[in-house]
């Protein structure tokens, strides 16, 4: 039986191009992490390694390549698993946005158009 999110999103996904980042702001413990798809209600990322401490909000900053794009968007974790059994595990997690104000929106926007392999329709 196959599973349709088309249904259950709000927001269509748009996988990202290489060098598209996350910072997961953890004091110390920061590391950015690859983003696998984004759309404005959130994102997906990997990384390798053990599971992330889980918190019930962070600040993220969204990177193209060295360039900062957004900010302190504030996201709640939605997902972490595992994608496979090793000595270091490779690892996708998932975020979505909470409340954002327009100037965030409108980067969130301008990360998609720039990180995304089709970038949003113009309205």
């Amino acid at each position: 039986m196959s599973h349709d999110t088309s249904k259950v999103r709000k927001y269509p996904r748009h996988k990202v191009v290489q060098r598209a980042l996350v910072l997961i702001n953890q004091g110390l413990d920061s590391l950015p992490f690859h983003i696998v798809d984004v759309s404005k209600g959130g994102l997906a990322y990997r990384y390798l390694g053990p599971r992330l401490k889980q918190s019930k909000a962070y600040k993220v900053n969204l990177y193209h390549e060295t360039e900062l794009i957004v900010e302190g968007l504030p996201v709640k974790p939605i997902s972490d698993q595992s994608l496979t059994k090793s000595t270091v595990p490779l690892r996708r997690g998932s975020f979505r946005f909470e409340t954002l104000d327009s100037e965030q929106n409108a980067l969130i926007e301008r990360f998609i158009n720039t990180c995304s392999e089709q970038a949003l329709p113009t309205t």
